[in-house]
């Protein structure tokens, strides 16, 4: 792996999608989005608070005046079939990022890629063994700004659903793979509740948004929340018209 990038990168390649398709009108939603290309941080957002809310709001400002690029994409692959699934992960705990955290497949943007897409694809293939040839790719989603300040692309992509089959985790990198019902990101989030106390601090309670979902019946639902979840709600919100509010709040409750 090199980190040298290429200057001729394409961020956002054409996307043809037939009229066909299952998801043609999701691609014209994606198509019609006029809106910012770097979604701000959360307002609602007490974590940023201060002089670290001050360094945010000028970083973000930064990314914008300087027409920052691409540094990791995610795919966001959904089955092509009448009640479609979203695939998501859950990331090993030994990572040293987002361990044992819910995740879309992808990673940061290598020297060999030329596109957003090519990010995308390349570490779905390298995760989880994914064949680009299964892959009709819908469109893109406005870039996020990750907890360590990396801007990630959301690539939104359809797959047969004869290959979900075909696909194995690579278990360096994943603990399992899991199919998300897309109908359950038309419900709302719950507000979940993250226990962030230690011996060293006074009880605090994190409250965000979050999607729970026991996908094997085993009594373990799935937390979907953090940068994966915005993503989704940014899904829903482009795509789909269906908005979910976003925020951290701290409490001592």
């Amino acid at each position: 792996m090199t980190n040298t990038f290429s200057p001729s990168f394409i961020d956002k390649a054409d996307v043809n999608v037939p009229k066909t398709h299952r998801f043609h009108q999701l691609f014209v939603q994606l198509q019609a989005y006029q809106g910012v290309d770097i979604l701000p941080y959360t307002d609602d957002n007490d974590l940023l608070t201060g002089l670290v809310r001050e360094q945010a709001i000028k970083h973000y400002d930064n990314l914008l005046q300087n027409k920052s690029t691409v540094q990791a994409c995610v795919l966001v692959l959904i089955t092509d079939e009448p009640n479609p699934k979203l695939l998501l992960t859950r990331r090993s705990s030994h990572l040293n990022s987002h361990a044992g955290e819910v995740s879309l497949v992808g990673g940061k943007r290598d020297g060999c890629d030329a596109t957003s897409v090519d990010v995308a694809l390349r570490e779905a293939y390298e995760e989880i063994g994914l064949d680009k040839k299964y892959v009709q790719i819908l469109g893109y989603l406005p870039m996020q700004i990750s907890k360590k300040g990396l801007l990630v692309r959301p690539v939104v992509a359809s797959i047969a659903p004869e290959a979900v089959k075909t696909l194995v985790a690579n278990a360096d990198e994943i603990d399992r793979v899991f199919w998300l019902p897309l109908q359950v990101l038309h419900t709302q989030p719950i507000d979940f509740v993250f226990d962030r106390s230690s011996s060293t601090t006074s009880a605090t309670k994190l409250h965000t948004p979050a999607w729970l979902y026991d996908s094997d019946g085993d009594g373990k639902a799935e937390i979907i929340w953090g940068l994966t979840g915005r993503i989704l709600a940014s899904l829903m919100q482009i795509g789909f018209g269906r908005t979910h509010a976003w925020y951290y709040r701290l409490s001592t409750d």
